[in-house]
């Protein structure tokens, strides 16, 4: 049995956005420990709540995004000996990728978290 082949198009292990988002929780619990003793309303126990959430949803974003701009580096760099790769990373310029919409979520929540408080 030989090494285990990666596809092309993944370039972090299956991981990355759980390291992330457990960076990201990790962060939001530190945010919680610090700022505990002057939350005394529910609105302001409730901001940390979704302060806590919005940062390990950025965090895991965070990782994919930097996958995302490996493989949109990796892509133009190949384009030139292949130009099919232009197609395949026009899809990660262009569209909605998952990592973008994870993104979009955590600031949402994040602002929900200035919102509430």
């Amino acid at each position: 049995m030989g090494p285990r082949r990666t596809s092309p198009l993944t370039r972090m292990g299956p991981w990355a956005p759980v390291a992330g988002a457990l960076i990201g929780l990790l962060a939001g619990v530190l945010a919680v420990l610090l700022l505990a003793g002057v939350a005394e309303a529910f609105n302001e126990r409730l901001a940390l709540v979704f302060l806590t959430v919005g940062l390990g949803m950025l965090g895991a974003a965070g990782a994919l995004l930097a996958d995302e701009v490996r493989l949109v580096r990796r892509g133009t760099r190949e384009a030139g000996v292949r130009p099919q790769w232009v197609e395949a990373t026009a899809n990660l310029v262009n569209g909605l990728t998952p990592a973008r919409l994870l993104l979009l979520a955590g600031a949402f929540v994040l602002f929900l978290a200035a919102y509430v408080s």
